[in-house]
């Protein structure tokens, strides 16, 4: 089915104030929508990040992250530091689906933040960015109290690749968690040893 009409302002507005509405399908229609419009629909999709309502700023980063458009890196570093987690999560994912390296310094703050979500999505995002600089902290996050957390920081190393976190995961399969263990076994197969 032809997208039409997404060049027009009018209706991307109106699916961006789509996006503030209580109804999850109505929300995640326009989010689709929006993806859909591309890189038209990305500027007020920045916009939206300033939203009132979370679940708006929220759905704004998730469809950002979606469209990939490096434009949206800087607007959602900042959103980095939402006082509602579930938009720093948001944030945090897109961020790694949009792969951009200046992201890689405040994701690995977010590994800091007080919600083990954040820290999750801060992880894998930067699993999906594969910046070596990411490799230290993420291993400090193999001793995260969540076991989730623990999980994607492994799964992270795996995709980063980096020989300093072979001994990290090793220990990692010892964890007290199953899920833990498994990313941990999954990471060390993906990493060559050191020639």
């Amino acid at each position: 089915m032809p997208v039409i009409g997404y060049s027009q302002s009018g209706e991307i507005n109106g699916r961006i104030q789509a996006l503030e509405d209580k109804n999850v399908n109505i929300r995640r229609r326009a989010m689709r929508e929006l993806e859909k419009a591309g890189p038209s629909a990305v500027e007020p999709l920045i916009a939206a990040l300033k939203s009132e309502k979370s679940r708006a700023r929220a759905a704004a980063a998730e469809a950002l992250g979606r469209i990939k458009d490096t434009r949206a890196v800087d607007p959602l570093i900042v959103t980095l530091q939402d006082n509602i987690s579930n938009v720093r999560a948001a944030a945090a994912e897109a961020l790694g689906r949009i792969k951009d390296d200046r992201a890689v310094e405040p994701l690995i703050a977010a590994l800091r933040d007080k919600n083990p979500d954040v820290r999750s999505w801060a992880a894998n995002a930067l699993g999906e960015i594969k910046d070596t600089r990411a490799v230290e902290p993420i291993i400090d996050a193999l001793q995260d109290k969540n076991a989730h957390v623990r999980s994607w920081a492994a799964e992270a190393l795996g995709e980063i690749r980096d020989s300093r976190a072979v001994e990290p995961l090793i220990a990692a399969l010892e964890d007290k968690n199953e899920d833990v263990r498994n990313s941990a076994a999954k990471a060390l197969a993906k990493i060559k040893p050191a020639s």
